[in-house]
């Protein structure tokens, strides 16, 4: 790691109350003490306690560049356990980057994306598990995926690696001990204690990948696509779901002729709803396109909402969706209740489970909530019962958790037929994985695909 000063802006950039310039490394108080002067002036930058704020002004020579906050925050105790200081500028892009250019100018460098994060693991304030954890935080679209991100910064998800690593370790030690003193123990004669605290420590190990597996659910979601024909009301259910008008709504069948898709919270599971064009013989080329898209989607969505219009018979192309939605999971939404009912119910329920179908109206909202909770039932039914205990990893944790899964049960299947080195090799492939998973080792390249997906400033 280079041993320099980086900076940059932390908060989006546009007008805004604040903005926030993030500074960090061994030049941090220099570049405060010259480019800050406070209100009032007592003592030096390099004399102020940690974790206290200041009120002044940044100045270039004599001009006044803003009115400004300082907070310092001293190694180690601050984000990256090196010299930081955070300068809460007024919010606006000319303010902010007239300071950022001075901290530039005062011998500071732009920040690489995630950089600062970055510098968090390498100094050890965090392992790699967590430092993901503060994207997956950022990132996060309902309270439950939030939650479970900060449990995984927390260190959580790491506690229970890490003790999975030091029954592997124990175990290997063990294992090596008797490989180096064969003549003072008989190696098999622990063959039998050896095979069941490798298959307790599996077990433990798919327990975390199921119970991420949920998890995971309560991160990204599930894709659910909207369809049905023309003007059956799909754009102004997803309206209702949303709680607000982001679907535009008109009595002209076809309005919606491009793909919408917003993330909807259901009981803290964000569904990425995806509003399509209604399914009719087109009429143009772009309505041609549109119809298409919409079935391209209701094959790569994990679920399908069936609109129909309560208030007119089924049309043959009804029949054909209610045909086409039994491949995926699915609910039947009949639309327009407020309406006299014309649609041929009973023939519905002969054809479908009842707890599939859900009467709705959307002009007035009554039985949205009811679609809500079959939204989540659906899910349910699919991942079983979700709960915000579960947590959450992401691919790159999920593949490396699989290698050391497959590398113990090759010891528990294969134990009679396996050697003692050959088992004690697996499970230094195991302790590698792990390693790897918590940043104990890593790649230059491992590193940049991680924090290059970061924000600069973070």
């Amino acid at each position: 790691m280079k041993n320099d000063t980086i900076c940059a802006i932390s908060t989006p950039l546009g007008i805004s109350g604040i903005g926030i310039i993030r500074l960090s490394g061994p030049e941090t108080y220099r570049i405060i003490e010259e480019i800050f002067v406070p209100k009032k002036k007592t003592k030096k930058v390099s004399e102020w306690k940690t974790h206290t704020v200041h009120y002044g002004y940044i100045m270039d020579g004599e001009k006044i560049v803003d009115e400004v906050l300082v907070t310092i925050m001293r190694a180690p105790k601050s984000y990256t356990r090196e010299d930081m200081a955070e300068i809460g500028c007024h919010g606006g892009l000319i303010a902010l980057k007239e300071v950022l250019n001075l901290c530039i100018k005062k011998g500071a460098r732009l920040a690489n994306p995630g950089e600062f994060t970055l510098r968090a693991f390498l100094n050890g304030r965090i392992d790699l598990t967590q430092a993901e954890s503060v994207l997956e935080i950022v990132n996060s679209q309902t309270e439950k995926s939030l939650e479970i991100s900060l449990r995984k910064l927390k260190g959580e998800f790491s506690e229970k690696i890490n003790k999975i690593r030091e029954e592997i370790f124990d175990l290997l030690t063990n294992i090596e001990a008797k490989i180096d003193f064969p003549e003072e123990e008989d190696v098999s004669s622990y063959s039998i204690d050896i095979k069941r605290r490798v298959e307790k420590i599996k077990e433990e190990v798919e327990r975390i990948i199921e119970k991420a597996g949920k998890g995971k659910i309560l991160y990204e979601g599930v894709k659910a696509s909207i369809v049905g024909r023309a003007n059956v009301g799909k754009s102004s259910i997803l309206n209702r779901l949303l709680k607000e008008e982001r679907a535009i709504v008109t009595e002209i069948p076809g309005t919606t002729r491009d793909i919408l898709q917003e993330v909807i919270n259901i009981k803290g599971i964000p569904v990425k709803i995806i509003d399509t064009a209604g399914i009719r013989k087109p009429k143009s080329k772009i309505e041609k396109m549109g119809v298409e898209k919409a079935i391209e989607w209701m094959e790569k969505s994990e679920m399908n909402l069936l609109v129909l219009d309560g208030s007119q018979r089924l049309k043959k192309d009804d029949e054909i969706l209610l045909e086409k939605i039994k491949e995926k999971a699915y609910l039947i939404i009949i639309n327009k209740i407020d309406l006299p009912l014309k649609l041929k119910v009973d023939y519905l329920k002969r054809n479908f489970p009842e707890e599939r179908i859900v009467f709705v109206s959307a002009k007035t909202g009554e039985g949205i909530d009811k679609l809500e909770d079959a939204i989540y039932r659906l899910i349910c039914e699919g991942y079983g019962k979700i709960e915000s205990s579960e947590f959450y990893i992401n691919v790159r944790e999920e593949e490396l958790l699989k290698k050391i899964r497959d590398n113990l049960k090759n010891i528990t299947e294969n134990f009679d037929n396996l050697s003692i080195e050959v088992t004690a090799e697996f499970l230094k492939e195991s302790l590698k994985n792990i390693d790897f998973i918590t940043g104990r080792n890593f790649s230059q390249e491992i590193l940049n695909n991680i924090f290059s997906k970061f924000c600069i400033g973070k």
